[in-house]
């Protein structure tokens, strides 16, 4: 139960978390000044006011939740998580505070991400676009620790990459706190292993997003498994994740990219539109793999410990899952 303002919890939360906010935008800006310009006193007693004129409101909202065990936090554990707790268990509920709230997660998160990331381990999938690594990261879920970093930021890190999620789901990260939050609960919803993160190489920013600079590192140095895949292949997938609702998406990305006009220029531009208008869908994607994608982003690893060939996802996920024990029995 995250008993914080509105805006608070827009902006970002713990994972899972609802929202009461025991004092709305409004009345922590009231609250606040008070705070600042007359005394912590005064403030404390305006808050207490605030929240006793909700009485009703609270009944309300504790009648659904008395079978629950509820955690509630504020920005630090301090005067809005103890009084939610004082009124919620007045209704009869189980009622955990927090201690340091909000602020203590997000520290959390700052000394893993930040300071010191080398308790995570990592094995990395590298290729070309196309060659099905975000296919067998999501096939590995269920079978073995994943850092899914495209998930976490909702893009695929590429001029199309918003179109995959747009298509599947309206729950994008919308800063870099939700994305960091995100990446987080990755980490902690995995049950203690002896095997390393299945993660995919990516560019340092993603979207709008970064990925933590001593993160990236560690995820530089860790060993990489190449994924390699014919250009069939790599069609089908591009055409599958990009083009499952039509042509539309696509072609607003190509026509509103001033970067692209300005890599390929206007004329090129203008004949990609019309391979789309046209239906050439196969030829666009080869296209773009071949003379875009394969020349701006074909990266070379130094620390390759294993080729995949990713023609058929089975059989490639089982080689994967196989390397990664064979290389967690050689430490």
């Amino acid at each position: 139960m995250d008993v914080r303002s509105e805006d608070e919890f827009l902006e970002d939360h713990l994972p899972g978390a609802i929202n009461f906010p025991i004092l709305n935008n409004s009345e922590r800006d009231e609250v606040g000044f008070l705070y600042k310009q007359v005394s912590p006193q005064a403030a404390l007693f305006l808050a207490l006011k605030t929240a006793d004129g909700k009485a009703d409101k609270i009944s309300s909202f504790c009648a659904g939740l008395k079978a629950k065990e509820i955690f509630v936090y504020c920005w630090r554990g301090g005067g809005r998580s103890s009084a939610a707790c004082h009124y919620f268990s007045q209704h009869g509920i189980k009622c955990t505070k927090i201690i340091e709230g909000y602020k203590s997660y997000r520290h959390q998160i700052y000394k893993l991400f930040y300071e010191n990331p080398t308790s995570l381990n990592f094995v990395v999938l590298s290729g070309l676009t196309g060659c099905g690594k975000t296919q067998i990261i999501e096939d590995l879920t269920d079978k073995v620790p994943v850092f899914d970093i495209e998930k976490a930021a909702g893009h695929a890190s590429s001029l199309f990459g918003h179109i995959r999620f747009e298509v599947k789901t309206d729950d994008i990260p919308q800063n870099q706190l939700q994305f960091e939050n995100r990446l987080f609960e990755q980490i902690i919803s995995v049950k203690k292993s002896a095997l390393p993160f299945i993660t995919e190489s990516e560019s340092k920013r993603i979207s709008k997003f970064n990925i933590p600079d001593r993160l990236y590192e560690r995820l530089l140095e860790s060993p990489v498994i190449e994924v390699r895949s014919d250009i069939i292949k790599r069609v089908e997938r591009i055409r599958a994740e990009y083009f499952s609702d039509g042509i539309e998406r696509a072609y607003q990305t190509v026509e509103r990219s001033e970067f692209l006009k300005k890599v390929l220029g206007h004329e090129k531009t203008a004949e990609l539109l019309s391979m789309l208008k046209a239906g050439k869908i196969d030829e666009f994607c080869e296209w773009f793999l071949k003379e875009y994608y394969d020349k701006r982003y074909a990266t070379k690893f130094n620390n390759i410990i294993a080729t995949i060939e990713h023609n058929d996802l089975i059989k490639a996920s089982d080689e994967i899952v196989k390397t990664i024990n064979d290389l967690r029995h050689s430490i």
